[in-house]
């Protein structure tokens, strides 16, 4: 521990290795099995594993793994159970695709039976890559005991839970337009319609129906043309105004706007409410119907949902392939038409159209539509319309029997659970997931398919009684035979169980299977048998304190999670919800498969690593888009990775080189310097904002906090102040200040790893075991922030900016950091005064100054404002030259003004911050000057510019050392290697190595520093337009 030779960071080789030591020891086992602590119940959203995984799902999983651990080592009991979605579209298409089957009626001539088993081994056919993932990218979750959909035992949790439904009148069948996919030959959910819809482009018609015995004609508009051929009404809104036109010779009625839009040259004739319209009968469009209904026709009615923002303000009915249309004519009566069959195409009924798809038909049927005259425009029209989730075809809306849960009746208890749900980001309670909410529809259930929870409802076939089956035990009770004691649940099997009916007949069950997001909406209970048993185990768990999926999911998941867990428990399902973003590729393009634009996660993993893949995830809002790629993580992740590596690096090294072993020091005691004291209060205080924002959620918060730890506080600022401390000439003895230095760095590792587990396991994981030991970092508590000195971060905030400002005028006045400076000066108020005093040794180590001196003022400094003459001439006119006079006497006063951005009263004038274009510090001769704010008051910096002769020899004696360390570096020499220095000879040589001969032999670890005359070697440095030759020999 702590003297192993430490190699340049390889992130793939470091995560092989320390994936090899968790199978080992069995890690990840041991954290998920932990038995006590308080419970933090987490969820599981099953994915399907009939196809590989993708980059979008280690998204998520990076969200869900990170709240765990983090929970994990705060005391909590995590259980974490994976889980398998089984059933439904998603398997179904695969294995038709597979078998090469086209239709339903093909899967009933090969065989249910056989069709079902090509499903169930479908299902897991990808399962060995799921693990591999898993494994990858160290996402710990008990793969050994899941939940899986498809198991007798949650099937029947998921039948006892729509008895429920059922018992409390919120399951009913009815004959209504659904969403309706004509290839899968089912109906469709409204989240799932949700889940498919695309931009189209298609022609849509304005078409005219002649009004019987009267000489005008109604205009309506469509987007679907093919709805034309079973059209029976047509709706107006009474209370709109319409008018009649004369256009091209006819006479046509519509909404009155719309008529002045469409129409522009139009004559209108007469305006009116669409009340007179009511009642009106017209001449239908086609004849194929006329004589063969027994129902009302091709007459005008009201309906209140008719508006004039597009359209003609009049709208064509066809109850069978839409909502309102349905439920206009079910108000009025009026006549049936569908001459549409399940599988989307027109039907004997339309002979010149039969068996065309009813979307492929538009065209032939504008065509008809212009020869009969009746076509008045056509142009097309994009809008978003729905397509099928799994198989990509469009959807038509259909007329057809169903079953449904009503959601309608809860909708209220549904948006008042969701008030009680921590959503992440918040304005999903309120915006997508509520507004989902406040539109939520009755849940159509039922499939007409194969593959999945068989619906439990028996029907007699003699009087129609219907019965609803909640168990195993309650379909054997009824079952009119002695059932099979491993009946699988599944069609065809169960369909083969006849049940005793009443009236003495057979009742068969319902040959539907429910929708698949049925299933995983029941995952919080039916994961647990519940409640056959486990009942205990249940209540415990909910409401789950924590979900995460993506986006999509809110018309989803997290939908059917609360609508079942609403519904039978009355509470959400979950207490917390983190929705994951869109990905991007690296020109911020979404990633799709059209896009060709999908990653691998594989690939990233074999160049990068799971590391920076993780981090990059949390490296902004989980729920905004994220880019990706190789060269972005190496670009944004690596380097953060990589500077933690480098502390580490540099700690094993040094430790190593001092014979440093932790246990040997463990009771010492030794006394702290400044630095060290600070940099244990900043990780507290780092602790301590990890702490707050995961646990907010904001993930990318907590690790800028972590990367600016890493990056800013330790690496740049601890070990640049210590290193001088490690670096002494007695290498090989300790002493208290290196013994401080060590037991603060191995006290910081300690909690650093810990605090990176959760986003960086694999990295975080060796350091710790190599510098800090234990069996794993994930098996430690998380750390919590009791060193923290809030003065000393206060004053060490001083000494960053005091810092910044020098580093800047040195810049400014081309002085190397390495070069030493005479003095600093700091203007400042008294709390400056004081933090300086405190941490003068820190600033003078790293502005490399000797001397710092806080003053009120500095002689010769003075203030210059400059008047902006176009914001003061069109105010002040003649005057303008006395008020920029008036500026440039008062630039103390005219820098309060452009400070506060107010005005005030200079010379007898009133001036605005906008009248100041800037008020510039005035360094003395021979000074450079900075200010800036800290601790609520304003500071400056002064650095000396002019450097005597002892200062330009150090110059010169640091920029050897720096030349001769980085030939070391291309030697490969180590750290204790000794060398002999050889310069070229001259006065000032001789003259620098008079005073700091030692200082060198010190730094670059020479025996031997001389000066030579006519030194041959190619190594020169330049200093102040003089070259120095130099070399060195071991």
């Amino acid at each position: 521990m702590g003297s192993q030779e430490v190699g340049e960071y390889n992130p793939v080789e470091l995560e092989k290795k320390i994936l090899g030591y968790w199978r080992d020891k069995g890690i990840p086992e041991k954290t998920l099995r932990k038995k006590r602590g308080e419970l933090f119940s987490f969820l599981e959203g099953p994915p399907t594993a009939n196809a590989p995984p993708a980059l979008h799902h280690v998204e998520v999983r990076v969200f869900k793994d990170l709240v765990n651990r983090f929970q994990n080592m705060r005391g909590f009991r995590v259980p974490r159970k994976a889980g398998w979605d089984c059933h439904g579209l998603p398997v179904e298409v695969q294995v038709e695709k597979k078998l090469g089957l086209k239709s339903k009626k093909q899967i009933i001539d090969y065989g249910v039976d056989r069709f079902v088993e090509q499903c169930r081994e479908s299902v897991f056919s990808h399962i060995k890559k799921w693990d591999e993932l898993t494994d990858r990218m160290a996402y710990w979750i008990d793969l050994q005991q899941p939940y899986v959909t498809m198991d007798n035992d949650y099937i029947e949790s998921v039948w006892w839970s729509l008895k429920q439904i059922h018992e409390k009148g919120l399951l009913y069948e009815g004959h209504r337009v659904v969403p309706y996919c004509t290839r899968c030959g089912t109906p469709l959910s409204s989240h799932e319609v949700a889940l498919g819809y695309q931009s189209v482009k298609e022609q849509t018609v304005i078409v005219s129906f002649p009004v019987k015995e009267e000489d005008f004609s109604l205009l309506a508009w469509t987007t679907t043309p093919w709805t034309l051929l079973s059209n029976v009404a047509l709706a107006v809104n009474p209370e709109i105004e319409y008018a009649k036109i004369l256009f091209r010779g006819e006479k046509y009625v519509l909404a009155s706007n719309l008529a002045e839009n469409r129409f522009p040259d139009a004559e209108i004739l007469e305006r009116f409410r669409g009340q007179e319209l009511k009642g009106l009968e017209y001449h239908p469009l086609f004849n194929h119907f006329i004589g063969k209904l027994d129902k009302p026709a091709w007459r005008v009615v009201s309906a209140p949902f008719v508006t004039t923002e597009e359209g003609t303000g009049i709208v064509h009915i066809a109850p069978a392939f839409g909502e309102d249309d349905y439920n206009v004519a079910a108000e009025h009566d009026l006549a049936f038409v569908n001459p549409i069959d399940e599988e989307g195409n027109f039907t004997e009924e339309i002979p010149e159209l039969q068996g065309v798809f009813a979307k492929d038909a538009d065209e032939k049927i504008i065509g008809f539509l212009g020869e009969m005259q009746r076509l008045i425009t056509q142009y097309p029209y994009e809008h978003d319309y729905p397509f099928c989730w799994r198989c990509k075809k469009p959807l038509l809306y259909y007329a057809m029997k169903s079953w449904f849960i009503k959601v309608t009746e809860v909708a209220d208890r549904l948006m008042m659970k969701n008030q009680q749900i921590s959503w992440h980001p918040g304005h999903i309670k309120e915006g997508r997931f509520g507004k989902w909410l406040e539109s939520a529809r009755d849940w159509s259930l039922s499939r007409n398919r194969f593959w999945g929870t068989p619906l439990p409802i028996w029907r007699c076939m003699e009087c129609g009684e219907t019965k609803v089956i909640g168990s195993r035990q309650e379909l054997s009770n009824h079952a009119k035979e002695k059932m099979p004691r491993q009946l699988d649940l599944h069609r065809p099997y169960v369909d083969e169980i006849l049940l005793s009916c009443g009236c003495g007949g057979n009742m068969r069950r319902e040959e539907y299977v429910i929708d698949c997001w049925y299933d995983s909406g029941s995952a919080p209970f039916a994961q647990f048998h519940y409640p056959f048993e486990n009942k205990d185990l249940f209540s415990e768990h909910h409401p789950y304190d924590f979900i995460s999926e993506a986006t999509d999911q809110t018309r989803g998941w997290f939908y059917t999670l609360l609508v079942l867990s609403t519904i039978l428990f009355d509470e959400p399902a979950y207490r917390s919800c983190v929705v994951g973003g869109l990905l991007l590729d690296e020109n911020g393009e979404k990633m799709s498969k059209s896009n060709q634009n999908i990653i691998d996660p594989w690939e990233l993993f074999d160049s990068v690593g799971a590391d920076a893949v993780r981090m990059h995830m949390c490296s902004t809002a989980p729920w905004n888009a994220v880019r990706f790629g190789t060269q972005t993580l190496n670009q944004e992740v690596v380097p953060t990775l990589r500077t933690l590596w480098n502390c580490y690096r540099f700690t094993a090294r040094y430790m190593a080189l001092d014979g440093f072993k932790p246990e040997d020091y463990e009771n010492a005691d030794p006394t702290l310097e400044v630095e060290d004291k600070w940099i244990l209060s900043k990780l507290a205080d780092t602790q301590d904002k990890l702490t707050n924002q995961i646990d907010e959620r904001n993930f990318h918060h907590a690790l800028n906090h972590l990367n600016e730890f890493v990056i800013e506080d330790f690496s740049r600022w601890y070990i640049k102040i210590i290193r001088g401390r490690l670096w002494m000439e007695d290498q090989c003895r300790m002493n208290e200040s290196k013994t401080a230095c060590y037991k603060t760095l191995i006290e910081v590792f300690n909690s650093l790893c810990r605090l990176t587990a959760p986003y960086a396991p694999f990295i975080s994981e060796e350091i710790y075991l190599n510098l800090v030991g234990g069996e794993s970092v994930h098996l430690e508590d998380w750390p919590s922030g009791n060193r923290k000195d809030e003065q000393l971060l206060r004053d060490m905030q001083v000494a960053k900016k005091v810092f910044e400002a020098g580093s800047n005028l040195r810049q400014k006045a081309g002085i190397k950091l390495r070069h030493p400076i005479q003095k600093i000066y700091v203007c400042g108020g008294e709390k400056i005064k004081q933090s300086i005093a405190r941490v003068e040794g820190v600033i003078l180590k790293q502005l490399n100054a000797k001397k710092i001196q806080h003053t009120k003022t500095l002689e010769g400094a003075s203030y210059k404002a400059s008047p902006d003459f176009s914001e003061i001439g069109p105010i002040y006119g003649r005057d303008a030259p006395k008020v920029a006079q008036a500026i440039k006497n008062n630039p103390l006063e005219a820098k309060k003004i452009l400070q506060t951005k107010g005005k005030g009263s200079l010379g007898g004038f009133e001036v605005g911050y906008e009248m100041v274009s800037e008020v510039a510090l005035v360094a003395p001769e021979k000074f450079e000057a900075c200010e800036f704010t800290v601790l609520d008051d304003t500071a400056i910096v002064y650095i000396e510019t002019e450097r005597g002769r002892d200062l330009i020899l150090e110059a010169l004696a640091r920029d050897l050392i720096r030349h001769i360390q980085e030939l070391r570096k291309k030697r490969d020499l180590k750290e204790m290697d000794q060398i002999s220095v050889w310069v070229s000879d001259s006065p000032q040589i001789n003259e620098m190595l008079g005073g700091y001969k030692n200082l060198i032999k010190k730094e670059t670890r020479a025996q031997v520093v001389e000066a030579q005359e006519n030194l041959e070697t190619k190594y020169c440095l330049d200093f102040e337009g003089k070259h120095i030759y130099y070399d060195f020999s071991l």
